[in-house]
């Protein structure tokens, strides 16, 4: 960028931006003064090195009414790195394309491109650089895939356009299981006094899940700490058969509600309270051992005759197979079973989105 002004401050003076190559100037830019007589141009050069460049008014040197002395410019050229990426990235652990572009332009846009073919590309993700040209730009990292990428420049014309060399991305499919200590402050609605599990016998388990979206979405459930390898098993050979999940929350997430979780279509696990339907009994999940999927595609018959939810009553027809139903031969079901689980299927009055050990 060139700026400057003219002795007299006239607005609306022609001014051109010249450069010096071997043998004669260069007409590069032109522009006209503002108020005060000021000028400023923007000039980008295909070419790096050290430059002389003027102004003028007017378009020639011979009628010209005034020419600057030359300055001296040093064209840096500007290039985007990529840092070498991982050979590959679980399902939603922040998957990342780094690098640098020397010289570093503070806050300036760049864009994350992946290849589709036969000449396209898609626009992935848009951040800025540093003040020392460092950069991160997310990928897309809740379906498996492999992707070649490249980070250009942003609000320039094609032709001055800078790009990186590709990087190749590879996202795969992990359930990636975390386990964590709970505190009371962590189930404030599902745990009070007098339950039959503490808190400190539980464990906060965090998994990845398919959704019904075809995408990996991050969930959680609470269990009682001996379940935990249980059902990590469970939901590994789960999670390979991409069975469909609408969501996993604590029910917590639900002010301890059962009725507001299962209408939520809400996996979950621990909760305290009374069997929904019948408040004289104690219901399994106090246990943390207790399981139920898929609440609206898997209703439960409960003892006072009501089915729950009443979102799911749809779904009291097991003749017709829909996602995220379960039967005998469901990969989630096998898995349960295997692990020691009674389904309330086989119940008189079924509990289709319900698994408890035997």
């Amino acid at each position: 960028m060139f700026t400057g002004k003219i002795s007299q401050p006239i607005t609306g003076s022609y001014i051109t931006l010249w450069q010096r190559v071997p043998g004669a100037w260069v007409l590069r830019a032109s522009t006209r003064t503002t108020t005060g007589g000021v000028y400023k141009f923007t000039y980008i050069s295909a070419v790096p090195g050290a430059w002389a460049f003027r102004t003028m008014i007017g378009v020639k040197a011979e009628t010209a009414l005034a020419i600057s002395d030359y300055q001296l410019s040093n064209i840096q050229d500007r290039k985007i790195v990529l840092n070498t990426p991982a050979p590959w990235y679980a399902t939603l652990t922040g998957a990342s394309v780094t690098g640098r572009m020397t010289p570093a332009e503070s806050g300036k846009e760049l864009a994350l491109q992946d290849y589709l073919g036969s000449g396209k590309w898609r626009l992935l993700a848009i951040g800025k650089m540093d003040a020392a040209g460092n950069f991160r730009l997310r990928v897309p990292d809740d379906v498996p895939a492999t992707r070649t990428v490249r980070v250009v420049t942003r609000w320039v014309t094609q032709p001055l356009m800078e790009y990186s060399g590709l990087a190749t991305i590879v996202v795969k499919a992990a359930l990636n299981p975390k386990v964590y200590a709970v505190s009371a402050s962590m189930v404030p609605y599902t745990y009070r006094a007098g339950c039959p599990v503490k808190p400190s016998s539980l464990r906060l388990l965090q998994l990845n899940y398919w959704g019904f979206d075809g995408k990996v979405h991050r969930g959680e459930l609470i269990l009682r700490d001996a379940a935990v390898q249980k059902m990590i098993t469970v939901w590994t050979s789960t999670f390979a058969a991409k069975f469909p999940i609408r969501q996993m929350r604590r029910v917590d997430r639900f002010g301890g509600s059962d009725i507001k979780s299962m209408a939520a279509d809400n996996t979950s696990a621990f909760n305290c309270r009374r069997v929904t339907g019948n408040p004289y009994a104690l219901s399994p999940h106090s246990y943390g051992w207790a399981i139920d999927i898929n609440t609206v595609e898997n209703p439960y018959l409960a003892a006072n005759g009501v089915w729950y939810p009443s979102n799911g009553l749809a779904y009291r027809n097991r003749s017709v197979s829909r996602p995220g139903m379960l039967f005998t031969s469901s990969t989630a079901t096998k898995a349960l079973i295997a692990q020691g689980y009674f389904w309330g299927a086989g119940w008189s009055k079924p509990d289709y989105q319900h698994f408890q050990p035997r």
